[in-house]
């Protein structure tokens, strides 16, 4: 019988095993490094002057926490492209190219949300605890992580599109894939900031309001003898935008690092 050379589920068992194993004490460290900052958080919060309410007042230093720690987490998932003799060993174990990617994309998605969140959860627990027992007063519990109205839940997808973003990142740079990642991450957006302004000259010449009065893409200002006006594309195309920037981008870079990973070992 062929041997399936793209998943076997036997096979990633025991390179997630494997894949634990030798990364065991770093993910550890790691783990204890974030509750332990965590915990200080906690500990400088409830002694310090300002009392806290709600939640909101402190959940900020969670969205922050969350993209910073899980970005630069995700960032190092291919490290052992860092070295040449490194690489060598990560192409030489016996696993498929979508086995390792599947490998580190759950450490770094699921795995990484879920020890994030216990940590997040506990150390929560512990300013709920200090303020009443200081204040005799507990936190309200005001934030709706997943209301859309208020758009709270966007935050998450934005994480993942990132998450998406970094991991093709970390399997593109060798080193410092991170800065690395960051600063194309910027250079995108005004390099296509660049392209709008370059449309809008050739389609208006000098009418186009030159403040936020438009939308890349979207609307555009103009004014031409005293008379203005704004151009928008139309309503099914906006709708477009969403679905692709909600559904289709995120699945597209994650398919894109994927293939940047299998381009590698050949």
């Amino acid at each position: 019988m062929q041997t399936n050379n793209i998943l076997d589920f036997s096979r990633l068992g025991k390179y997630m095993a494997l894949h634990l194993s030798v990364s065991m004490r770093t993910y550890v460290l790691g783990i204890l490094a974030m509750f332990g900052g965590m915990s200080i958080f906690s500990v400088i919060t409830i002694y310090s002057n300002h009392t806290v309410y709600s939640q909101s007042d402190i959940i900020p230093f969670y969205y922050i926490g969350m993209y910073f720690i899980g970005l630069l987490f995700t960032s190092m998932s291919f490290s052992d492209f860092s070295s040449k003799e490194k690489s060598v060993s990560f192409f030489m174990l016996p696993a498929s190219s979508f086995e390792k990617f599947i490998t580190a994309f759950l450490f770094t998605s699921v795995g990484f949300l879920a020890v994030y969140h216990l940590c997040a959860y506990t150390s929560f627990h512990i300013i709920d605890w200090g303020m009443m027992h200081r204040y005799d007063k507990h936190i309200v519990r005001d934030w709706d992580f997943f209301n859309a109205d208020k758009g709270h839940i966007y935050l998450y997808y934005v994480y993942i599109f990132l998450h998406a973003i970094f991991l093709l990142g970390a399997i593109s740079f060798n080193k410092a894939s991170f800065i690395k990642t960051l600063l194309t991450a910027c250079l995108v957006p005004v390099a296509l900031g660049v392209i709008n302004v370059l449309f809008l000259y050739l389609l208006f010449g000098n009418n186009w309001i030159q403040k936020p009065a438009h939308l890349p893409f979207v609307l555009v200002a103009v004014e031409k003898g005293g008379n203005g006006g704004v151009y928008m594309i139309s309503q099914g195309m906006i709708d477009t935008y969403i679905f692709i920037a909600k559904y289709l981008l995120t699945p597209i870079f994650w398919t894109i690092a994927y293939f940047r990973l299998k381009d590698k070992e050949i």
